[in-house]
């Protein structure tokens, strides 16, 4: 008797960007067929434009590891406690939102988990610093830039900590303090949330360049918005979107900060000394 086995026909593992991280870069692409014969310096046609870029992240990155001591000792302690409240509440805030969800709530926290999509996030910023290059607008490549600088603070810082902490996710686990650190286990990543960071690094570069206060609640609430969804659906504990909500916007900060103390930038403060008056001038020469 003879017997035959037809085996399983191989396939090989495709690589693929994400769908809305290649249009961003796709469209990109298009703005520079039409872009001007003297665009400005950018990281895609000029060594020098990505030296610069290099400096200024290697500069970000100082300033953002100790921002949460200097200058922010004072808001570091009031996120520490919000984490530390949330710590508390996370698996009653968990249980809240168990069960099937449907109707409205569900639609809305549907958007907020699309739209806070870290690579998303990533594309819109390219965009942005693409359309800015090829159009010989600074304003609008410089946008582009702070957004992609505060997103890779956030994201990178959000990446590293989650491997290493290797926290449970609420729907992977019963108690939300199931830790397995170093161990990059796949359900074991929720804390901190990277949707979360992003969408606030996002929302404070955005809200900077915006001068009503409608359009800075509009941006923050989108933040909010995000890390309320990332809760309700399970996808993380209260405690982590509190400590992503934090990072990205010290990221978003931090940006800010470096800018301003821009080599030539100096800055005029009133003080005291011994009782006499006198000005400081701050900046970074």
């Amino acid at each position: 008797m003879l017997f035959a086995v037809n085996p399983a026909p191989c396939r090989r593992p495709r690589l693929s960007l994400h769908p809305s991280l290649f249009s961003a870069l796709a469209l990109t692409f298009l703005l520079f067929l039409t872009a001007p014969l003297h665009a400005a310096e950018n990281v895609f046609t000029s060594g020098k434009a990505i030296s610069e870029e290099a400096g200024r992240l290697a500069g970000e990155t100082k300033l953002f590891l100790k921002g949460p001591v200097d200058p922010y000792l004072t808001e570091t302690a009031v996120a520490a406690t919000l984490f530390g409240v949330a710590y508390v509440f996370d698996e009653k805030i968990r249980d809240e939102f168990a069960g099937p969800h449907h109707g409205v709530m569900k639609g809305i926290t549907n958007v907020g988990n699309a739209v806070s999509d870290p690579l998303l996030h990533l594309g819109v910023a390219a965009v942005f610093y693409g359309a800015g290059a090829a159009t010989d607008n600074t304003k609008v490549m410089g946008l582009g830039e702070e957004m992609g600088e505060a997103l890779l603070l956030a994201d990178g810082t959000v990446f590293v900590l989650k491997g290493v902490i290797g926290r449970g996710r609420p729907y992977q686990v019963e108690s939300s303090t199931s830790y397995r650190p170093l161990q990059y286990k796949g359900g074991y990543d929720s804390l901190p949330s990277m949707h979360t960071a992003s969408s606030f690094a996002l929302a404070h570069v955005l809200s900077s360049r915006t001068d009503s206060v409608a359009g800075k609640l509009a941006w923050y609430g989108g933040a909010g918005l995000v890390a309320f969804s990332r809760v309700y659906q399970t996808k993380h504990w209260a405690s982590d979107v509190v400590l992503a909500a934090a990072i990205g916007e010290l990221a978003g900060a931090t940006v800010g900060r470096y800018r301003s103390l821009a080599p030539g930038g100096v800055t005029i403060a009133p003080l005291t000394i011994e009782g006499a008056p006198a000005v400081a001038v701050v900046g970074k020469f």
